[in-house]
Formats: C-alpha cells, sequence, structure tokens
C-alpha cells in the first residue's frame, strides 16, 4: 500500500492532475526505491509497465472509495467521477494488460513490436477521416472491419485497371483500404 499512498499523495499535492512523465520523474527523485523490484538499471518500459500496474490496482481500490483513477501517458486524475468499476473491469484492454505482471518480462523486441503497431495505428488515424471518404463510407451508421471489406471490393472492381478502371483511383481506394484495415482489426 505504500507505494500506492505514494502515488496519491503526489497526485493530490499536483491538484488532483498530472502526467506518466511528471509522476515517473518524482518517483525516480525521491522515492528510488518504488521500482527496485525490478532489479538494478531497469529499461523505460518496464518502470512504465510497473508504474501503470501500480496505477490500475489503485483504481480498483479507490473505487471502493468511491474514487475514480484516470489513467493515461497524458493525464493521471483522481476525481469525485464515479464509472461502474463492472463495466470498466469488462472492457478495458489496458487494465488487463497492465494487470498481467507476465507482461512486465517482455522482451525488448516485443516491447519494439508494440510500439511499432502503435505508431502505425496512431497514424493512421490521421489518414482515417480521409480514407472513410475515398470508400465512400462517410454516411454509413457503422464501420467495421466486414463493411470496409465490402465496400473496398464492390470498389476495387470498378476501378481495377484491368477492368478499365483508373489506375490512380484504384491506388487510393487500396491505401484507403490499408489505412482502414490498421484501425479495425
Amino acid at each position: 500500500m505504500m507505494n500506492k499512498q505514494i502515488i496519491i499523495d503526489f497526485v493530490l499535492s499536483s491538484g488532483g492532475r498530472t502526467s506518466e512523465y511528471l509522476l515517473l520523474q518524482f518517483l525516480q527523485e525521491h522515492h528510488s526505491s518504488f521500482f527496485s523490484s525490478l532489479g538494478d538499471d531497469p529499461s523505460l518500459y518496464k518502470k512504465h509497465f510497473f508504474l501503470f500496474h501500480q496505477l490500475y490496482l489503485l483504481r480498483d481500490e479507490l473505487v471502493a472509495h468511491r474514487k475514480n483513477l484516470l489513467i493515461s501517458a497524458i493525464e493521471i486524475t483522481i476525481s469525485d467521477q464515479i464509472f461502474d468499476s463492472k463495466a470498466i473491469a469488462d472492457t478495458d484492454a489496458l487494465r488487463e494488460f497492465y494487470l498481467d505482471l507476465k507482461n512486465l518480462a517482455l522482451s525488448d523486441e516485443k516491447v519494439s513490436e508494440m510500439l511499432n503497431d502503435f505508431w502505425q495505428k496512431y497514424l493512421a488515424i490521421d489518414k482515417k477521416a480521409q480514407a472513410i471518404r475515398i470508400l465512400g463510407l462517410d454516411n454509413s451508421p457503422t464501420i467495421n472491419k466486414k463493411i470496409i471489406k465490402k465496400r473496398y471490393n464492390e470498389l476495387a472492381s470498378k476501378h481495377h485497371p484491368d477492368k478499365g478502371g483508373n489506375q490512380q483511383e484504384f491506388i487510393k481506394i487500396k491505401q484507403a483500404n490499408e489505412t482502414l484495415k490498421k484501425l479495425f482489426n
């Protein structure tokens, strides 16, 4: 509980809101023992994982005290806004990841692969609206993998150069499909 109390005290002393960077910096400077269970000179990934593991454990405890802990790399906030803890537990894939201590021991290669996947998805988000327009799905009430595939197949058969279509248009359609596949996999 000591680790969790250190986190609570720091977040509350910061007006109830801080960032992962500031919290990590504070812990390293003022509570170096916080990361002692990780061994000598742990990687940034291991520090990040261990901190988020502690944050998700803390969030589960705070719900019992009618408090909520918002957790992201950009913002860590303690508030009185209560969310349904069962709904959070059932839908929070990040919570599941950080509560599984096996993920603390991921190889550098796996961490690099995850970061690469994250950045590809992040960059794809910038292209999402344009890709939706290109595939003509901007008025679609629902977009999912099946709808994207169906629409791509319709447009590809119409615009494929082998079927008399425009090559540039086909390339745009193909790129839009690839962008959306990354986001809706």
